[in-house]
């Protein structure tokens, strides 16, 4: 079989970019869900999205002999990751897939050559656009629907890529707790949160909603500090924190973002959201006044049963290890419960992150995805 790529170079190429898995790759039984067209639309957008303003991206295509499409995958440099990281790396997202091997390697080996026009040695992915946002893929628990803002991919997906020589790289793990109402919130804080609260003076409040836009400035900071160190990392701009959180907005509880301050000053926060994906799945990835009349009937149940999603959390770095995650966690827990959530999910966390992890699993979440990244050189690709 003779495998063509191409970028694409019209509307309609990206729109058959856009609704390839669709159609091509997740059967309507698969627990893959579908993300909105438009959003990713919005995404590749380089007048809304300001990834574009420090980097470039290239949607491709795979065609086969007969000209029908057989993959897709984004190739894409982003120049803060390479400042900050001293690296010459480019990177891929949105990889799908049909299960041959041929088409998998002729992508790959596109985005290479990408990643060797901008002048760089290395190609990481997937990432969908960043490290702040979906990447990787699954390599066990397919079982499990996604959260919102988790990865899902097909089985073979490794097998491929592996396939076209790249090797696996930073191992990550979503968790997942089925019943926040089994967790004895009383039990998780001990003598040294009480000195926390009693003589340090931390408190636990929630987002003050009138004042979003100053709330989320005081997210970024505190995010940008306390990830710092972290593999991958990029501190995130004010617009690109927007950007991404622009698309939960309207879902967001200010009963689930909680920041913790000393004295009146931030020091620590969590935010989850309400875990929409069971929603988005009815949708089937269109936003149109048929599609949302369909869900009408389900939103009542959904609201009843609804689970959260921990998306992001963080602790100045010296503060760490002291115990204001596990406060945190514990009011969270409280509000949940009261909000009447059902299961509480959590996004990925890397292996070279144990605290993160050992934070999440002192509440009881368990593993549920175990996804990698995959890189090699370019000059082994092309």
């Amino acid at each position: 079989m003779t495998v063509t790529v191409r970028p694409v170079s019209s509307e309609a190429e990206l729109d058959a970019w856009v609704r390839f898995p669709r159609t091509r790759i997740y059967p309507p039984a698969s627990p893959w869900v579908p993300p909105l067209d438009r959003d990713v639309t919005r995404l590749l957008d380089r007048g809304a999205n300001p990834f574009f303003q420090h980097g470039e991206a290239t949607p491709l295509l795979a065609y086969g002999a007969s000209g029908e499409v057989m993959g897709r995958i984004l190739a894409h440099v982003y120049h803060p990751h390479n400042q900050r990281h001293d690296e010459r790396t480019s990177f891929f997202g949105f990889f799908e897939c049909q299960d041959d091997q041929e088409v998998a390697t002729a992508l790959v080996r596109a985005a290479a050559a990408c990643g060797a026009g901008w002048d760089c040695d290395t190609l990481r992915g997937p990432y969908n656009l960043t490290a702040m946002q979906e990447m990787g893929v699954l390599v066990d628990g397919f079982q499990h629907a996604p959260a919102v803002d988790q990865t899902y991919t097909p089985p073979y997906y490794p097998r491929l890529l592996a396939g076209a020589g790249l090797r696996q790289t930073f191992p990550h793990t979503t968790y997942r707790l089925d019943d926040v109402r089994t967790v004895d919130v009383g039990g998780l804080l001990g003598e040294r949160h009480r000195i926390l609260t009693v003589e340090r003076r931390l408190r636990v409040r929630t987002a003050r909603m009138r004042d979003f836009d100053r709330e989320l400035e005081t997210l970024r900071v505190l995010l940008n500090e306390s990830f710092a160190e972290l593999s991958f990392f990029v501190p995130l701009t004010t617009e690109e924190l927007a950007f991404q959180v622009g698309a939960y907005r309207a879902f967001l509880d200010p009963s689930l973002l909680l920041v913790a301050e000393m004295d009146g000053v931030p020091r620590g926060f969590v935010l989850a959201v309400p875990d929409f994906n069971p929603l988005l799945k009815r949708l089937k990835g269109y936003l149109d006044a048929r599609r949302v009349a369909s869900v009408v009937p389900d939103i009542g149940g959904w609201l009843w049963r609804r689970d959260a999603c921990l998306v992001i959390q963080g602790v100045e770095r010296r503060l760490q290890g002291q115990g204001i995650m596990r406060v945190l966690h514990a009011h969270l827990l409280r509000n949940l419960r009261w909000r009447r959530y059902r299961a509480l999910s959590v996004t990925w966390i890397g292996e070279d992150n144990p605290r993160s992890a050992a934070s999440v699993e002192a509440f009881g979440a368990k593993p549920c995805h175990r996804l990698t990244l995959f890189e090699n050189a370019i000059s082994a690709l092309t």
